[in-house]
C-alpha cells in the first residue's frame, strides 16, 4: 500500500545528497512496496549487496537507516559486510553512517515498528468495538461509498454463502461443494472460476468461510495474531489472547441463521480431530478415505495432474481428473470404473514384467537416463523419508498411547500394524530410490527371480487388491500410470511407469516387525494382551542393597 510515488521522492533526495557529496551516480536500487523489517523477497537489496561484492561502487546513498533495514540483526549484517568491501553508507541527513549510529538505529528502528503496529491495532480496535469492520471486504458483502468500515449485504454473493452453509450441514463433502459451485459457473471470492474446498472450511487458525462469525451478524476481532518467522520470512497464524477479543453485534448484517450455523459446525467439529490417551495421540474421529490399490499413482494424459475418486456407489467407485472434476480447467472430463482399472493395470504389469527380453530392452534404454532420474529422484528421496520418519513418530505416539491407556486396544495394534506395513515398505522405496543412479547388468537368475516374484504379486492382488502389504509392494514397483483420454465407451488406455532399479534385489514382501519388537524399540515396558503394560519378572529386576 506504498505510495506510488514514494521511491521517486527517495531517489530525489538521494541524488541531490550524491551531489552535494561529489558522488557520480553509477546504479540504484529500489523494493517497492516491499517492507523493510526481512531481507526476505527483497530482490533490490540482494543485488544492491551482490554489486557491492563486485566492487561496483565506493558507497550507498539512503534517506534513512530504516530505509535499508528495520530489524536491528540485519542491519548490523549489512553495515558488516558493506565495510568489509570498504563500501560507505551514508544517509540524506547524517552523512556517512558509523558503527555508532547503526547501534542506536538498531534500536529505535524496530521499536518505531512496533509502535506504528501499536498504533495501527488500537485505531482498529476502537473501529471494532463500534460494529465496524477494520479490514478488507470478505464474501458476501459490499462497501458503502462514503462510509468506511460499514458494509452491506451483497444478496447474490449471500445465496452462494447460505448454499455453502446448507450443503456442509447435510454432510456434503467440501470438495463436492465446490465443483458443484464451479459447475454452476458461480465465481468465486477471488473472481475466478476456481473455487478452494480450503477456503471453505479452513483449517487450524485458518480463517475458513463456515467460520466468518460476521455470517451470523457479529463482528470478531483479535481472535489470531500473526508472528513472522525469522527464519523464512512468511507469517505464522497463532492463537491470540482471550482478553484482547471483541465481539461486538452487528445483527443487520446477519446471513446465516442461527440453527444452520449450530448445524454446520456440528459438522465440522464431528470431522474434526481428537486426542485418544494421556500421550495426546491425535486421531481422526472419521474413517479416513480408504486407499486402493492405485493410490496416488494416477495421472491425467491430458494435464498430468492426479486422479481421485469422484464418485462411490454400491457398485463401485469411480475415477476422475481432479483439476477437471473440482476446478474444471482440464478438458478430460471422462471418468473411469476403478474395478475395471484395477483390474486392466494388474493384467498389464504381469504381461511385462515377466517377459525377460522386455526387461533386458527397457533396462539398457534406462541407462541413458539414470543421470536425469538421479536428479528427479532426490526430490522423491526425501519425500519418502519424510513420509518415513513421519510413521515413526506415528508408531511411537501409538505405542505410548497403548501403554498410558488401562482400556483395551484392539484398534491401536491394528493401526500400528498398518503403519509397520507402510514404514518397512518405505524403507524399502528409500533404497531402491537410492541405488536409481547405478548402472547394472542383469544376471538372468535375477530376472528371472523378479519375473517368478511379479508372479506372485499378481496371483495376491487377483485374491485381494486391497491387502495393504500388497499394496505397499505394487507401488514399490510402479512409479506412475498415465490414464490417457479415450472415447465413450472406448477400451481404456494406459502407460505404466515401473522403476527398472526395483527388478535389482527388491524385496516385494520385507519382514515386518511384530507387536513386541515395535514397543521394544520404543524403550517401553512389554504391552500385554489387554493392552495394559507389565512388568518383567520378578527375576529379572535388579536388586536393591
Amino acid at each position: 500500500m506504498q505510495k506510488k510515488r514514494s521511491i521517486d521522492d527517495q531517489f530525489v533526495v538521494c541524488r541531490k545528497c550524491a551531489q552535494r557529496e561529489d558522488y557520480k551516480i553509477v546504479g540504484t536500487y529500489s523494493d517497492k512496496a516491499k517492507t523493510a523489517t526481512t531481507m526476505f523477497d527483497r530482490d533490490g537489496l540482494r543485488d544492491l549487496m551482490a554489486a557491492a561484492k563486485r566492487k561496483e561502487f565506493d558507497a550507498v546513498i539512503i534517506e534513512d537507516t530504516d530505509r535499508l533495514s528495520r530489524n536491528q540483526a540485519d542491519l548490523a549484517w549489512l553495515f558488516e559486510h558493506l565495510q568489509f568491501r570498504d563500501v560507505k553508507l551514508v544517509t540524506v541527513a547524517k552523512g556517512e553512517v558509523t558503527e555508532m549510529q547503526i547501534a542506536f538505529d538498531g534500536i529505535s528502528n524496530p521499536d518505531y515498528v512496533k509502535k506504528l503496529a501499536a498504533r495501527v491495532k488500537r485505531g482498529h480496535d476502537g473501529i471494532a468495538r463500534e460494529g465496524k469492520i477494520a479490514g478488507g471486504v470478505c464474501y458476501g458483502y459490499d462497501l458503502i461509498p462514503g462510509k468506511p468500515g460499514e458494509r452491506v449485504i451483497n444478496q447474490e454473493q449471500a445465496a452462494v454463502v447460505l448454499r455453502i452453509f446448507t450443503e456442509y450441514a447435510s454432510g456434503v463433502a467440501p470438495r463436492q461443494i465446490v465443483a458443484g459451485l464451479a459447475r454452476d459457473k458461480i465465481p468465486s471470492p477471488a473472481g475466478s472460476a476456481v473455487w478452494n474446498y480450503q477456503g471453505i472450511v479452513g483449517g487450524l487458525h485458518k480463517r475458513g468461510l463456515i467460520h466468518n462469525r460476521l455470517y451470523v451478524g457479529e463482528v470478531v476481532k483479535n481472535r489470531y495474531r500473526n508472528v513472522k518467522n525469522p527464519e523464512t520470512g512468511k507469517r505464522t497464524t497463532r492463537k491470540a489472547s482471550a482478553d484482547d477479543l471483541i465481539v461486538k453485534s452487528a445483527p443487520h448484517l446477519r446471513i446465516i441463521d442461527q440453527a444452520l450455523w449450530n448445524a454446520a459446525h456440528k459438522v465440522r467439529q464431528d470431522r474434526g480431530l481428537k486426542k485418544f490417551g494421556a500421550s495426546g495421540y491425535v486421531q481422526r474421529s472419521v474413517i479416513p478415505r480408504k486407499q486402493h490399490l492405485l493410490s496416488g499413482l494416477l495421472r491425467c494424459g491430458a494435464c498430468n495432474g492426479l486422479m481421485s475418486v469422484t464418485a462411490s456407489s454400491r457398485i463401485g467407485q469411480r475415477i476422475g481428473c481432479s483439476a477437471a472434476t473440482y476446478r474444471k480447467t482440464c478438458v478430460h472430463t471422462k471418468t473411469y470404473d476403478l474395478g475395471k482399472l484395477n483390474s486392466h493395470v494388474i493384467d498389464s504389469m504381469c504381461s511385462h514384467l515377466i517377459d525377460p527380453e522386455f526387461i533386458k530392452a527397457r533396462t539398457k534404454a534406462k541407462a541413458v537416463e539414470f543421470a536425469r532420474l538421479e536428479k528427479e529422484n532426490s526430490g522423491a528421496r526425501q519425500a519418502a523419508q519424510k513420509q518415513f520418519d513421519r510413521l515413526n513418530i506415528q508408531i511411537a505416539r501409538l505405542v505410548a498411547a497403548i501403554s498410558d491407556s488401562d482400556q483395551p486396544v484392539k484398534e491401536l495394534m491394528g493401526s500400528i500394524k498398518a503403519k509397520e506395513i507402510e514404514r518397512v515398505a518405505l524403507a524399502e522405496r528409500i533404497r531402491l530410490l537410492g541405488a536409481e543412479s547405478n548402472v547394472a547388468t542383469l544376471h538372468p537368475h535375477t530376472i528371472t527371480a523378479f519375473g517368478k516374484s511379479i508372479e506372485t504379486l499378481h496371483a495376491k492382488l487377483k485374491r485381494n487388491a486391497d491387502d495393504p502389504e500388497c499394496r505397499m509392494a505394487f507401488g514399490n514397483i510402479i512409479d506412475s500410470i498415465i490414464v490417457h483420454p479415450t472415447d465413450k465407451g472406448a477400451p481404456y488406455e494406459i502407460s505404466l511407469y515401473a522403476r527398472i532399479s526395483a527388478i535389482i534385489g527388491i524385496d516385494l514382501f520385507p519382514a515386518r516387525r511384530s507387536h513386541e519388537e515395535i514397543v521394544a524399540a520404543e524403550g517401553l515396558p512389554r504391552i500385554g494382551s489387554a493392552g495394559t503394560a507389565s512388568s518383567p519378572p520378578p527375576s529379572s529386576r535388579p536388586s536393591t542393597g
